[in-house]
């Protein structure tokens, strides 16, 4: 990996473009905000972006304001970081201005990772991105401010499902544990990650429960979204983050999957599993993420796109003899 060539950059170049990936999650987000305060607190200057804006569930994060959706300067001289995503396709409308970068910065946790950076810090073993920049952090002997610690709590925090996912790992409590030395509030913070939801979002997932079906003797459930399912709630896309976990939950359910139908003829899949490796399921589908939790985006119809993931799924469970 290229850690030591990534903290150079950083202790040496003036001004960096931090990104998220679209859709963004709470590890997205964090890890963004915390890095991002960190090279501003060394004098550098970092520009924060994020595809399509910040979701509503984390706009409570300091300086989450000052993340943009749009106007990323291009050009050559510039030093680009890209954080918690697999691939550049992620990086949505900013792929143009992170190509023409002069150094592109990839730190990640994604097995599925690409490798697309100049320079790459992939960890795997990572619980979160916000880890990974949690120990470039402490490495490079930098303050971690309260505000700082509270983005990284949140990283970790969703991404390992409020610490119950198989990615919990020692090393995640213990940078945890750290970040709670610095004035946290873990209740106040999981009932605004984790439990507050607008009505909206209810309403829609009464919508979503009503297209529930089973497949593999009730070891596979799935549910279907569409846009039009969306306004009728009064909802944004930002609401799916989670609904597919309601499908894994059931009691018998190994694989759980929802389907997002968006306009354009591009179907948006995602996968949760108890047991199986969903990272291998998204990968034939060209898409990615982790072992539990994984996902791509597919063109056609609704009935091509669904006969294509059940007939991977079902190879998926039967290699697996689940």
């Amino acid at each position: 990996m290229d850690r030591q060539a990534i903290v150079n950059l950083f202790q040496n170049e003036s001004s960096f473009n931090l990104v998220s990936h679209m859709l963004p999650d709470g590890d997205s987000i964090g890890s963004l905000l915390a890095l991002g305060e960190a090279l501003q607190n060394m004098g550098k200057e970092a520009k924060l972006f994020s595809p399509g804006g910040v979701p509503k569930k984390y706009a409570f994060l300091k300086g989450s304001a000052a993340i943009a959706g749009h106007g990323m300067p291009a050009g050559a001289g510039n030093v680009a970081v890209v954080l918690d995503s697999s691939d550049l396709e992620r990086a949505s409308a900013f792929q143009k201005e992170l190509r023409q970068a002069r150094h592109l910065i990839n730190i990640d946790h994604h097995v599925t990772n690409q490798f697309f950076g100049t320079l790459n810090l992939v960890d795997p073993e990572a619980s979160a991105t916000g880890e990974i920049i949690y120990q470039l952090l402490v490495e490079m002997r930098l303050k971690i401010t309260e505000s700082m610690a509270e983005a990284l709590y949140v990283a970790i925090a969703t991404d390992t499902g409020s610490f119950k996912y198989d990615n919990t790992t020692a090393a995640a409590h213990r940078v945890a544990a750290d970040l709670l030395e610095r004035n946290l509030n873990p209740g106040a913070l999981s009932q605004r990650i984790f439990d507050e939801r607008p009505l909206a979002f209810y309403l829609l997932l009464r919508e979503a429960l009503s297209t529930l079906e089973f497949y593999a003797g009730h070891k596979i459930a799935l549910i279907t979204l569409s846009k039009d399912m969306l306004q009728r709630c009064g909802t944004t896309v930002e609401e799916i983050d989670g609904l597919v976990n309601y499908t894994r939950n059931i009691e018998g359910v190994e694989l759980g999957i929802l389907f997002y139908v968006e306009s354009g003829g591009e179907i948006k899949v995602g996968f949760r599993s108890r047991k199986i490796d969903v990272s291998v399921l998204a990968g034939k589908l060209n898409g990615g993420g982790h072992a539990r939790a994984a996902g791509c985006r597919m063109r056609g119809g609704l009935s091509e796109v669904k006969q294509k993931v059940l007939t991977a799924a079902l190879d998926l469970l039967r290699q697996n003899k689940v």
